[in-house]
């Protein structure tokens, strides 16, 4: 009888402690990718570019189609057949669903900050790897019992480690050229490790996405973290050196590692029907022959969006007439879904976006 009792007051305990009931959250950002393109597939007028476009005939064939729902289609299959079917989206604003930046920035590190801290400083103006002063979401997430030391980051690009500040936060991050930081270290992630190694630094801070992809996907299967910021950058540097085919196919490989960390946490018991999937962005991008710039003289680069899916999300599709939000009611969302109690620096709560 005593051991009955005994394992009856076990059983509680031993459950919280295995968080199998807790839920678990997969953020992914796409660095710079525009809602144009979310929502409306290939413009027609940078694909005929061939100043920008290495071969036109060919990347008309992979992404020009005659209706913008078809050419979403071709650009981001799991977008649109998972994700607008299951989950919901804002920011298509073609609709009327509005969503953008609160900082006057509009470029990444204060777009990250503003995401994960849930206020605007407006003293961080740049994208220099320093150091994030504010308390952020995701530190709060790895100080409360159920998600402690089950909080880990990996980003293509070395500043986005440093808006979760994440050396004092104590969350463990893996960005640009840096090795990979799971705790089961797998012959996958050793083989990813050493083709770092062999990589030219071609962007400088920032990796090619594959690796990106490659360590978090490893490192959900090896580890089961139950909660991963995934952090991608090739359409923003594609972007960048205005390179319009490149950054079509940077969008279209991000779809494609997203349908594939969805379907391995999805066939997975420690993640299936446990967690929900949060994609938004930093910032936005010009429009028309602007497309390649951003920032507080690009018109139009405020404009971000927002995708849901799974646990907790209503299957609403493409939202209308809604908003504005704004990226920093994102760490108000992140809170709601992980359940924590997070109040951002000077007080002020915002509202979750959903659920």
């Amino acid at each position: 009888m005593k051991r009955l009792i005994l394992i009856l007051f076990l059983m509680p305990l031993m459950a919280f402690a295995k968080g199998d009931d807790f839920p678990r959250l997969v953020i992914i950002t796409i660095d710079g990718l525009r809602w144009q393109e979310v929502f409306s597939g290939a413009e027609e007028s940078l694909l005929s570019n061939t100043k920008e476009v290495r071969n036109v005939e060919q990347t008309r064939r992979l992404y020009w189609r005659h209706t913008p729902v078809d050419r979403r289609m071709a650009l981001m299959p799991f977008v649109w057949n998972t994700v607008a079917k299951q989950g919901m989206l804002i920011g298509n604003r073609n609709l009327g669903s509005v969503m953008q930046v609160a900082n006057k920035t509009n470029i990444s590190f204060p777009g990250y900050s503003e995401m994960m801290t849930g206020i605007v400083d407006e003293d961080i103006k740049g994208n220099d790897p320093i150091p994030n002063p504010h308390l952020n979401v995701l530190e709060v997430a790895n100080q409360d019992l159920r998600y402690k030391g089950s909080v880990v980051m990996y980003g293509s690009w070395k500043s986005t480690r440093y808006a979760i500040h994440n050396e004092e936060a104590h969350i463990p991050a893996s960005v640009s050229y840096e090795k990979n930081i799971a705790k089961t270290q797998t012959p996958v992630l050793k083989m990813v490790d050493r083709m770092m190694e062999g990589m030219p630094h071609y962007w400088g801070s920032e990796h090619f996405d594959a690796f990106t992809y490659a360590y978090a996907i490893e490192t959900l299967k090896a580890d089961h973290p139950k909660v991963m910021w995934i952090s991608f950058g090739d359409c923003d540097e594609w972007a960048h050196a205005r390179k319009y085919d490149f950054y079509l196919d940077a969008a279209n490989a991000t779809d494609a590692f997203i349908s594939d960390i969805y379907n391995a946490c999805e066939s997975d018991k420690f993640y299936k029907g446990k967690t929900t999937y949060l994609i938004t962005c930093d910032h936005g991008r010009g429009d028309g022959d602007q497309w390649a710039s951003h920032g507080s003289s690009t018109k139009g680069s405020e404009a971000t969006w927002l995708m849901l899916l799974g646990k907790g999300i209503e299957p609403k599709g493409e939202t209308l007439n809604n908003g504005p939000f704004f990226t920093k009611q994102v760490a108000a969302t992140i809170a709601r879904i992980l359940d924590l109690d997070f109040t951002p620096e000077g007080g002020a709560q915002l509202l979750p976006i959903a659920p």
